[in-house]
């Protein structure tokens, strides 16, 4: 009986989980306009918004090993009604931030539900679904459905907002406290599926947290395969959060009007949400090659918009820009639902939380180097040369990471050595 009641909660939560990401993946209504919104309506400079983006990320990686022992604490569904509160303190505190301070204060308030969502919400999901071979492909097939309805829904919600910031700069963040208010009601509906009798009579101290979590990080640097796939989650996800900084200082260097921004953002968007749903074709097209296939594009780019965005702005450029980052989207989102499927191969549900923790660090510490390295930047260059660097740097990263895996991922599991496959009862 208990075990019936068990698989019953196990799909309502794979159930409910694409309705909850499509609201509550990320901010609505925010990243298109928040740069504007930051140095004009809040009279913020670039550089203090990019050191702001570096203190997030420094918050994230304090908070990530204490938030792993709260999820094992209290649950992944306790946990992540408390990160979406902490959403919607955070979007409130930004609407009535007067000073760098308390700007601050509220990038600490979204680091923390920030993290603990990254925590719980993908292994939520994954501990969900059923043990077995077809489980990394129904799992990449309902995180994709969630995240292809999410970019549709940011698609519109960032198109709205580019408009409505020229009627008023703070509607948008409204928006964005209201979505947050309904993400807090969705995450309260899921199961309590981590909560079995079992654990309710031993739970772990802090020193087996942490024991298990040293555990889990000799493993990490032991896992060839780990460690490569931690290190260029670490770098195109890094990237991947500035970007939304960079992107708006080189529309705005380009004299792009700010009406259009959320336009193409929109389209970004769109184009993430197509190649989301995609994600199972273009890893059947590409298997060992997929992460190639991603990850150069992604940090060439780059360089590309860099040298577009030099000198006097024309509509030909403009085009070419826009279009770049369109290319960018599409990137992003296939490799945001392909990248936690292969995280997540080969792990049981002892270890999928602390490799949760330990892949939320690789990420935030590249967050870090690339928000301090382009907040530097921008303060003494423009946009266009700030995103021509990083990307430069990048690129030479990713072809040397891609070279040294040859061999080491995207193997068949009889190919790997024992260590890989040491947590491998999914």
């Amino acid at each position: 009986m208990k075990r019936t009641k068990e698989i019953q909660e196990k799909k309502v939560n794979a159930r409910l989980y694409p309705i909850y990401k499509m609201i509550s993946w990320d901010l609505l209504f925010y990243y298109s306009i928040i740069f504007l919104f930051l140095t004009q309506a809040k009279h913020f400079t670039a550089s203090q918004v990019l050191l702001g983006d570096a203190f997030f990320t420094v918050s994230c990686l304090i908070i990530q090993i204490p938030a792993g022992f709260l999820v094992d604490k209290i649950g992944k569904r306790n946990s992540l009604v408390f990160a979406n509160i902490c959403m919607c303190i955070f979007s409130f505190v930004l609407l009535i931030t007067k000073t760098y301070t308390l700007l601050l204060v509220a990038f600490f308030i979204d680091a923390i539900g920030y993290v603990i969502k990254g925590v719980c919400e993908n292994n939520m999901l994954y501990d969900s679904l059923p043990k077995g071979k077809k489980r990394g492909s129904l799992y990449s097939t309902i995180d994709g459905l969630g995240a292809s309805r999410y970019y549709v829904i940011d698609a519109i919600t960032s198109l709205i907002a580019g408009y409505l910031f020229v009627v008023n700069p703070y509607l948008p963040i409204i928006l964005c406290f209201i979505t947050n208010l309904v993400s807090t009601i969705i995450s309260t509906r899921f199961r309590r599926i981590d909560f079995q009798e079992k654990d309710l009579k031993h739970r772990e101290s802090i020193s087996e947290y942490f024991e298990k979590l040293r555990n889990a990080i000799k493993f990490s640097f032991r896992s060839k395969r780990m460690l490569c796939l931690l290190i260029f989650f670490g770098i195109i996800s890094g990237l991947t959060y500035n970007l939304t900084t960079f992107r708006s200082g080189v529309l705005e260097q380009v004299q792009l009007p700010e009406q259009y921004f959320g336009i193409v953002f929109a389209i970004i968007q769109i184009m993430a949400s197509i190649c989301s749903s995609a994600q199972n074709i273009i890893h059947k097209r590409f298997r060992n090659k997929t992460l190639s296939f991603m990850g150069i594009p992604y940090v060439v780019s780059c360089i590309l918009i860099g040298f577009l965005a030099m000198g006097n702005p024309s509509f030909t450029k403009i085009f070419f820009i826009i279009l770049l980052f369109v290319i960018q989207g599409a990137i992003k989102g296939a490799y945001n639902v392909l990248i936690y499927r292969y995280l997540n191969n080969f792990t049981n549900k002892e270890i999928r939380i602390k490799l949760a923790t330990i892949r939320n660090i690789f990420y935030n510490v590249t967050s870090i180097l690339i928000s301090l390295l382009g907040a530097l930047l921008l303060h003494v260059t423009d946009a266009a040369n700030t995103i021509l660097i990083i990307g430069g740097f990048l690129t030479i990263a990713i072809i040397l990471l891609l070279d040294y895996m040859r061999g080491k991922v995207g193997l068949k599991p009889e190919k790997y050595k024992k260590i890989d496959l040491k947590y491998s009862n999914q």
